[in-house]
């Protein structure tokens, strides 16, 4: 047990040390050596509601010297994170940068019951509300503008605005607040307007060259005032987004050739391309708006790209700050291609690897001491291994049971979460919006609900395995599970469960407020939570749970067989538990490619990606534990806690009254 010890304490003590390295890392790329200083903010919006932020400053932008800057907006399902890698890039280049939460995601406060609503409210027809900050749906990034634009190191007449997805329809809510301003003898606190694989304001979702205000005082359609697009405007549109950007011309490799790519060109007055006429990709268009004195600039980039990758790819990135560096003065210009966050997202990623790590490591060191000892199995014989089946039929049953049991739960994913969204109406029914006051994260209670019954079901079909099959084969009887746990064994396991998990949130702890920085890859980020959502977490917990221990039940008890390899045991149930999800998206974008649109809900299909890394660190989890305990509980409930922390720690929380469905 004490050789045991040590190993462990080892292991324990290179885990911390490679998470420390990646904080080490995250921290000299995001802050280019020292550079810039990253600043987390939170200011109240007109209403009393709390924005939370980050600031990249370089330290060129100084009251002598202040520096331009760009607001950036994640997009929906996301926090400030996302936008990270675009703010420093921007940093390096001497202009403040700047990435929020949108109110009810992230750090910021939860106050609607539709967070999302400048998606679904903003079109070229912007109303009274935008004559108010306090009822424009600006989503807390045109009250942060009004903070910046009030510093003495930024340069108030140089903001920039970009976002992505629900960012950048937010991003368009914004302009048509500050025109609207302007109009009303305010001043335009926006110089350019940059967006990422979302639209210009339409109507119809036909673009308009120009926005038709409805002010407060118009009585009838003669009253409505025109108000031009007079400013610098980009639009990055990937040409494989699934979300956006399908049109006449077909799907979004076709965006260039569309009218509504043409109408955002013809807002120039030097251009009326016709029908027929492409814009060309990646060139800038430059011209006057109505007659005006001032030349602005227009540009469509379309990255090689799906839409999940427009804050994460090259082609996505490279193309803002090339705009932005058009758009605004550039205190220290740098070429868009000079491009370093890769390699904090590499840092990050190997951030993540290294807090799984530490929450093991520390789970088996906890179990050599005397206290959680009791948990360990004592001898080979208390943990359970299936025999390999021999005969033909039950090499059937076998290999047919596990494959159905992987896709069929796939089936019912998408039409159980549009039932669970739906609830607010076919108007909502696109987006998770449905929660109630136990649980209000709909995509988070549509995962939940559907992992659920995926348990449910693979255990219904183990017990059917069982009946023909199983109990046959060498006489197996339920009392070979070692199912049973004592009240004892119960609260140590959940107590080791707690102290293993907490100790790989407190390195994310460490690497939050010592460094500024986090682990994870592209949108899946493992954040320190604050109390709200440590409580939410707790409350999908039991729900999560009841997958997590099915899916070790049906794992450990009837496919990972004797005699076979451990690697191989382990990597066959990795590849089997992604084979529904791994055929989906195969579906989704196969059909994508020919049709030029997805015969599948895109938000919720993109919301599974990540369940790829969930359900191989999962795996090897419970395995891992199960092996050392011979039960399977410890392992399902740390599977049950980390991933239900990182979920909920990094989406979108409504405000709702309703107790149940």
């Amino acid at each position: 047990m004490r050789i045991k010890r040590k190993f462990y304490l080892k292991f324990l003590a290179v885990s911390v040390l490679i998470c420390l390295m990646c904080m080490t890392g995250a921290w000299m790329v995001r802050s280019n050596l020292g550079k810039i200083k990253i600043k987390d903010i939170s200011i109240l919006d007109g209403n009393g509601h709390k924005i939370a932020a980050t600031m990249f400053i370089p330290s060129t932008a100084t009251k002598e010297t202040p520096a331009p800057a760009v607001v950036a907006l994640h997009g929906s399902f996301n926090a400030r994170e996302s936008e990270s890698y675009l703010c420093y890039e921007l940093a390096r280049r001497g202009y403040v940068g700047v990435t929020l939460d949108c109110d009810g995601h992230g750090d910021s406060d939860n106050y609607k019951e539709n967070p999302m609503d400048a998606f679904f409210l903003v079109t070229a027809e912007p109303d009274a509300n935008f004559e108010s900050i306090d009822t424009a749906p600006t989503s807390g990034m045109a009250p942060l503008i009004e903070y910046l634009y009030d510093l003495s190191f930024v340069d108030g007449n140089q903001i920039g605005i970009t976002g992505h997805s629900l960012g950048g329809k937010t991003t368009d809510a914004v302009y048509a607040y500050y025109k609207i301003q302007e109009i009303n003898g305010g001043i335009n606190k926006i110089k350019s307007v940059y967006l990422v694989d979302n639209q210009q304001l339409s109507i119809n979702k036909q673009w308009m060259s120009h926005l038709q205000y409805h002010p407060s005082y118009a009585k009838n359609d003669a009253e409505i005032i025109e108000l031009p697009y007079d400013i610098d405007f980009g639009v990055s549109l990937c040409k494989a987004d699934e979300n956006n950007g399908t049109t006449e011309a077909g799907g979004p490799w076709n965006f260039s050739k569309s009218n509504n790519a043409r109408t955002f060109i013809n807002e120039l007055d030097e251009y009326d391309l016709k029908e027929g006429e492409a814009v060309k990709v990646g060139t800038y268009y430059r011209g006057h708006v109505d007659g005006s004195e001032k030349e602005y600039l227009r540009i469509l980039n379309q990255p090689t790209e799906i839409h999940m990758l427009g804050p994460y790819g090259i082609g996505s990135n490279s193309g803002a700050i090339d705009f932005f560096q058009m758009s605004l003065s550039a205190p220290n210009e740098i070429d868009a291609n000079n491009l370093i966050y890769p390699l904090e997202m590499l840092f990050n990623a190997l951030g993540a690897v290294s807090f799984f790590l530490v929450i093991y490591a520390f789970c088996r060191w906890l179990l050599t001491w005397n206290y959680f000892s009791l948990l360990c199995a004592q001898s080979e014989s208390e943990i359970y291994r299936p025999a390999p089946p021999k005969k033909l039929i039950d090499k059937a049953y076998y290999w047919g049971f596990m494959i159905i049991g992987s896709i069929i739960p796939v089936m019912w994913m998408i039409p159980l979460a549009m039932w669970v969204g739906g609830h607010k109406g076919e108007t909502f029914a696109a987006r998770s919006l449905f929660g109630t006051i136990l649980w209000p994260q709909g995509n988070q209670l549509e995962q939940g609900l559907w992992v659920a019954t995926a348990g449910i079901w693979t255990v219904a079909l183990f017990t059917a395995r069982y009946w023909l099959s199983i109990r046959k084969i060498g006489n197996v009887k339920p009392s070979d599970w070692n199912l049973k746990i004592s009240i004892k064994e119960c609260g140590r396991t959940i107590l080791l469960a707690f102290l293993s998990v907490g100790m790989g949130y407190f390195m994310a702890f460490v690497a939050s407020y010592f460094f500024g920085s986090y682990f994870g890859l592209l949108n899946w980020v493992i954040r320190w939570p604050n109390s709200r959502m440590i409580l939410i977490a707790l409350r999908y917990v039991p729900i999560f749970f009841m997958f997590y221990l099915t899916n070790a039940f049906t794992q450990n008890i009837g496919r990972m067989i004797s005699g076979r390899k451990e690697w191989k045991n382990v990597a066959l149930m990795c590849a089997i538990n992604g084979l529904g999800l791994l055929l989906l998206w195969i579906y989704q974008y196969s059909m994508f490619s020919v049709l030029g649109k997805v015969p599948l809900n895109s938000a919720r299909v993109m919301q599974t990606w990540s369940f790829f890394i969930v359900q191989s660190v999962c795996t090897i989890f419970a395995r891992k534990l199960y092996l050392q305990t011979g039960k399977l509980y410890l392992g399902a409930l740390i599977n049950a806690l980390v991933f239900t922390m990182i979920s909920v720690g990094h989406t979108m929380t409504l405000n709702v009254s309703n107790w149940w469905f």
